[in-house]
């Protein structure tokens, strides 16, 4: 799997047999396979009230649905099974677009097993500096990505950075009070500058002194191209279902073609 070209960024997310993984034989492997999972997911290990969060969601939903909920299970194990295959550039990459769909997911949750989802969105927001409320809420270190990525691209494309950009406080603070009014859609979209900003640095470490030359000259005139379409998420449905959204992810995501469509696949809606 290639990580990046000089072209464009595409993520193609393929079926992959090869990582498919056994069925869960009980409830009790189903708790530690989603809980794995749930904690690779989110970047931390769950505490004893998430843990238990994870029993009672994926008990009553493999009581109610026993092979959905088998199936999502199983596609859960492939994914880390990819993941524990890969590099932690490629993991994080991956990691960077599910963390908030998962979380997203959980709040808009309503089914018999929704009180589980809540539970760890409220864990997981004691493990982050929450600067706007959302779907899903805003974190500051998605706001310091986009200030990151802004400031790298405008020094290799020999431009000042804005001062609007440049006083971290004051941008956070500016996008923070967009951020809650602003559409489901546009929360997300802002949330996915971790991804890009993830790629590029990896495309600016493994790009040949050529490659770089290009993506600067890119940067400076501004030259756009067709912008490359994005998964959007499909509901599932009880905990387990929740966990896993976007076609349920499947287990590979291929990111190539790194440097002229970065920012015209994406723009801050704020």
């Amino acid at each position: 799997m290639r990580l990046l070209s000089l072209c464009s960024i595409v993520f193609v997310l393929l079926v992959a047999p090869a990582y498919a993984p056994a069925s869960a034989a009980t409830v009790d492997q189903a708790v530690t396979d989603t809980r794995a999972f749930v904690e690779w997911s989110l970047g931390f290990k769950l505490d004893s009230a998430g843990v238990q969060a994870i029993r009672d969601g994926t008990t009553t939903d493999m009581s109610s649905d026993p092979a959905g909920s088998q199936a999502i299970v199983n596609d859960m194990n492939t994914v880390m099974a990819w993941v524990h295959s890969h590099s932690t550039a490629e993991s994080e990459l991956l990691r960077s677009l599910i963390e908030p769909q998962l979380i997203a997911a959980w709040q808009a949750d309503t089914s018999a097993s929704a009180a589980s989802g809540k539970t760890v969105v409220a864990e997981w927001r004691k493990h982050h500096q929450i600067v706007a409320d959302g779907t899903p809420p805003l974190r500051a270190s998605v706001v310091n990505s986009y200030i990151a990525m802004f400031e790298f691209l405008s020094k290799e494309a020999g431009k000042p950075v804005p001062a609007a950009v440049a006083n971290r406080a004051q941008f956070t603070q500016r996008v923070a009070s967009l951020y809650s009014s602003a559409s489901p859609a546009d929360q997300m979209k802002f949330n996915n500058v971790q991804t890009l900003w993830l790629s590029l640095k990896e495309a600016w470490k493994s790009a040949t002194p050529a490659q770089q030359a290009a993506m600067r000259q890119y940067w400076r005139t501004g030259r756009t191209t067709t912008a490359v379409p994005v998964p959007t998420a499909k509901p599932g449905s009880g905990f387990t279902g929740q966990t896993w959204t976007v076609d349920r992810w499947k287990e590979h995501l291929f990111v190539e073609s790194q440097s002229e469509s970065i920012m015209s696949n994406w723009s801050n809606p704020f």
